[in-house]
């Protein structure tokens, strides 16, 4: 399915044919229009990968820990260039392999990044994962410092040291620009009100503002001395040549291109350990509606949330839209007993099966999530 390449490995072959192809695109995208760029782009990552949607792991890992503090799984739409980063939490008591149940940034731990692949691809049903990032912060903090920078809207300020585990952070509340210590220390920091759930969403909020960044024009110059410094501290089954063909297509990405959300689940114990529920059945949805690839009938669907859980519609839409679902419009409504499925479309009867859910005729296909389908996050 995948197989992990040390950046290391590739240097020399890639080094001299990177900045040919760099330059090639620079040159290329300042003669033509965008759409004829993006069509060239999308034939060439459909050429790169074999397939217009990948899913890709990307872990965040303490090589002396042997644990995984970060752990998305993205899903990669070329054809539309949308991206959809879905953060599983570090803690989440999961099953694996030969190992019995365990904190899922164990995995790592227990077999590496195979390991882990392996126990988010059941997690989610059995989704696919077509290729793997695992970064340690100093790859990440070198790559903010070789961007020169990140510009960063902190939500509360932080002041914590950690002499044993060489965590200092200390950053003010507001928008400033952080060097790649800061970022790090950022995206580490776990010891307010939030903990292991506002880690999660720096940690989409950094991955989503560097996805950003790298991929202005701008930047793209400064590509081989990025990789230069980071593939000491990350390992990825994505080549050189792959890795820019994604670049290419999400270069200007629009912001809404790239939606973030978080696994329903709760935090619970077992016995004296603090550990996080994933609800399974949201976590097999989840995997069914956005990381299996078929390309979903395209009639117009309405979301309504019944559920009496309102922070429920960035999940239920950023899944259904960045599986290509074709989600216009959502809307909120007054708790109902029973999730139904209305209209007559190839896309209702496709949800209602997805859901499990009774389909009832109709002029307009709607998605209505009832209280059965509530996520358990409490």
């Amino acid at each position: 399915m995948f197989s992990t390449i040390n950046w290391k490995r590739v240097a020399l072959v890639a080094s001299t044919g990177l900045v040919a192809v760099i330059a090639g695109f620079f040159i290329f995208g300042r003669h033509v229009g965008d759409d004829v760029r993006h069509q060239v782009a999308v034939q060439t990552s459909h050429r790169a990968f074999g397939t217009s949607k990948l899913n890709l792991l990307v872990l965040g890992y303490q090589d002396d820990e042997a644990t995984t503090d970060t752990v998305i799984l993205a899903h990669l739409d070329v054809d539309r260039r949308t991206a959809t980063l879905v953060s599983i939490p570090r803690d989440s008591w999961v099953p694996i392999p030969k190992h019995g149940n365990d904190k899922i940034n164990a995995a790592y731990a227990y077999g590496g990044a195979r390991m882990s692949a392996r126990v988010v691809s059941t997690l989610l049903g059995g989704a696919p994962v077509d290729a793997i990032v695992a970064l340690q912060p100093e790859g990440a903090a070198q790559i903010v410092d070789a961007m020169g920078g990140l510009n960063v809207n902190v939500a509360e300020s932080m002041d914590y040291d950690d002499n044993n585990g060489e965590l200092h952070v200390h950053l003010r509340k507001g928008e400033q620009y952080l060097n790649g210590a800061q970022v790090a220390g950022y995206l580490r920091f776990r010891h307010d009100a939030s903990s292991d759930f506002g880690r999660m969403k720096r940690q989409q909020q950094v991955l989503k503002l560097m996805l950003a960044q790298i991929s202005q024009p701008q930047n793209w110059a400064k590509l081989p001395h990025i990789m230069k410094f980071v593939r000491k501290d990350m390992h990825s089954s994505l080549s050189d040549q792959q890795l820019l063909a994604l670049l290419e297509v999400y270069r200007d990405v629009p912001d809404d291109n790239i939606r973030t959300f978080t696994l329903p689940s709760k935090a619970g114990w077992v016995g004296d350990a603090s550990v996080v529920f994933v609800d399974e059945r949201w976590a097999k949805l989840i995997g069914k509606l956005l990381f299996m690839k078929a390309e979903p009938p395209q009639d117009q669907v309405l979301v309504a949330n019944a559920t009496g859980n309102s922070d429920f519609d960035r999940t239920i839409i950023g899944a259904l839209r960045g599986g290509g679902w074709n989600v216009r419009t959502s809307i909120d409504q007054p708790t109902k007993s029973i999730s139904v499925v209305v209209g007559n479309s190839a896309a209702a009867q496709a949800l209602a099966q997805v859901f499990a859910a009774p389909l009832r005729p109709g002029s307009s296909s709607t998605l209505l999530l009832g209280a059965d389908l509530a996520p358990q996050t409490e």
